[in-house]
């Protein structure tokens, strides 16, 4: 048998990426950012309420690395993502009733969720600033 320099599968750039398994997989990442946005904050406040050191750093924190800037972004952030997941998950509802399951209204649906956040997140940020 003659050995032919070609790849065993196909490489991934030949495939075309398709906007429901881009919305899935960005579904599935904004939900471990929540959970990890959850659950961290209970698991620091254990540690420091079960920590004997009196003397904790959290005043430099707060007086030199938390400028006011630095939080209204990451508090946007964190909001779009809670948003995204939160009307993604109604469409996967829409989705297990079978409705708009259909590849022309699952493109239309995801058009209007695109156009839902945009239009929400430039209302958070001209509230914002």
């Amino acid at each position: 048998m003659q050995n032919i320099n070609r790849p065993i599968s196909p490489h991934l750039t030949i495939y075309n990426p398709q906007r429901s398994s881009i919305f899935s997989i960005w579904h599935r990442i904004s939900g471990v950012i929540m959970f990890v946005l959850i659950v961290g904050p209970i698991l620091l406040l254990n540690q420091v309420y079960f920590l004997y050191i009196t003397i904790l750093p959290i005043h430099f924190f707060v007086d030199h690395l938390f400028f006011p800037w630095f939080l209204t972004s990451v508090r946007w952030v964190v909001s779009a993502i809670f948003l995204y997941h939160i009307s993604n998950g109604i469409r996967h509802f829409f989705w297990d009733s079978v409705k708009h399951v259909n590849t022309r209204k699952m493109y239309k649906d995801s058009n209007y969720l695109l156009l839902f956040l945009l239009i929400v997140n430039i209302i958070q940020l001209y509230i914002q600033f």
